[in-house]
């Protein structure tokens, strides 16, 4: 067994070098295989998953179709989590898909360092930023006056600066060194840090699961339990709204001036949706980690290796926890699913929002480009003059009915096929 005191030392690099005399000389064709190829499918495919995903949540969240849909502040948390989600799809995962085809380490010594250092700092800054949404749907719906007031771009970006910050030079400091750093063969398939003792990787792995686990599930479960008390404050609410209303009934009329009648106003229900979809996002971390925190600490106390497959599946799930975030968005969220189909569709696929002939035949056929920049204008200017005429035609029949004379017909719409007639420019 080993003692408390023992100190473990980091195998070469080189050794597990594509470039190493022993491997360089068969040749890496001869070490591909059918494990190694499956494995790198799937490590290509997660981070292609990674990439699109996370670029069309930032790109729809910060849309200004979405932006009236959600708080600044939850705006620039669920922001700086797909930006991070983002970075881990572009600087950690990509590089294991070559090196899992090959079973070796093509790139460097530099760029397996700092793979080392993005591969601890970032999922760490992960645990921290899914804690400060806790944090902050806990204040929205328990404390929502002082949350109004008290929450402020500036001061969620410096804590997020602090905390990313802290990490790269928490980790920093242990892969700096020669030997702070390895080549996982087995799960990974890449860099990770390595810690001289097995107390420094269970402590490690502790601090990254324990105390983010206790928070997301303290603060999520309080601001839910507070919206389901709410919930059934609004149901007695109703069930005294629906007796008849006496003149002296002061039961009844300090129900009614109590705050909570604004339970089912816009602001709420907009709060009780982004808690709901960012507990479900910390739920979702929740199981992904779960396997590979249990794992770092049985590997460390044992000092034993589990079989390369398994370590590969578990390494990759708490991974993979980088693409279900935007899935649990589109899902949870009709208004960002529409939005974010509509972005695709218009900005990606450069598919028009409204291909009616008569919008088409509305705009003047020589002015394209305006034509397409003011095409809701022309819709919304269409709907109304279509209304228009449609009321005057009930006047009329409603005139003949009573036996008067029918009014004036109108005049023929503003819009007709021919002609050169731009969008009719009208302020409503």
């Amino acid at each position: 067994m080993r003692g408390r005191s023992t100190v473990l030392t980091a195998p070469l690099l080189y050794n597990s070098s594509c470039w190493h005399s022993r491997v360089y000389s068969n040749g890496l064709i001869y070490r591909i295989t059918v494990s190694g190829v499956t494995e790198s499918a799937l490590v290509s495919l997660l981070t292609l998953a990674i990439l699109i995903a996370n670029l069309v949540v930032i790109v729809t969240i910060n849309s200004n179709k979405y932006t009236k849909f959600i708080h600044p502040q939850p705006r620039y948390l669920v922001t700086s989590l797909a930006c991070n989600d983002l970075a881990i799809g572009l600087l950690v995962t990509p590089l294991a898909a070559f090196s899992a085809l090959v079973h070796c380490w093509p790139y460097s010594e530099i760029i397996c360092q700092i793979q080392a250092l993005l591969r601890a700092a970032l999922p760490q800054q992960n645990a921290m930023i899914l804690v400060f949404m806790a944090v902050d749907r806990y204040t929205c719906m328990l404390h929502p006056d002082k949350y109004h007031k008290h929450s402020s771009k500036k001061g969620c970006m410096l804590v997020l600066s602090l905390t990313l910050m802290g990490s790269l030079t928490a980790f920093g400091a242990l892969v700096i060194r020669r030997g702070g750093y390895f080549y996982n063969g087995n799960g990974l398939m890449a860099c990770e840090p390595f810690y001289q003792r097995p107390s420094l990787r269970i402590l490690a792995a502790c601090l990254f699961y324990f105390p983010t686990t206790m928070a997301l599930m303290y603060f999520y479960g309080s601001a839910l339990h507070v919206d389901r008390l709410r919930h059934r404050q609004q149901v007695n609410i109703c069930a005294v709204l629906v007796q008849p209303i006496l003149p002296n009934n002061v039961t009844t009329k300090n129900v009614l001036d109590e705050p909570s009648d604004q339970l089912g106003s816009k602001e709420l229900r907009q709060s009780i949706r982004t808690t709901r979809a960012m507990g479900a996002v910390a739920l979702c971390f929740i199981v992904a980690v779960t396997p590979w925190t249990i794992q770092e600490v049985v590997t460390a106390c044992t000092g034993s290796k589990m079989p390369p497959a398994v370590d590969f599946v578990i390494t990759w799930i708490a991974l993979s926890n980088s693409f279900w975030n935007p899935f649990i968005y589109w899902a949870l969220n009709r208004k960002f699913r529409r939005i974010s189909r509509s972005i695709i569709k218009t900005k990606i696929f450069c598919r028009k929002k409204y291909s009616s002939s008569i919008v088409s035949s509305s705009c003047h056929i020589g002015h394209q480009e305006g034509c397409c920049a003011n095409r809701d204008m022309c819709f919304m200017a269409l709907q109304k003059d279509n209304g228009d005429i449609i009321e005057e035609d009930r006047q009329s029949t409603g005139s003949q009915d009573r036996g008067g004379f029918p009014p004036t017909p109108p005049p023929p719409p503003p819009y007709h096929r021919g002609g050169s007639q731009t969008c009719p420019t009208r302020k409503y």
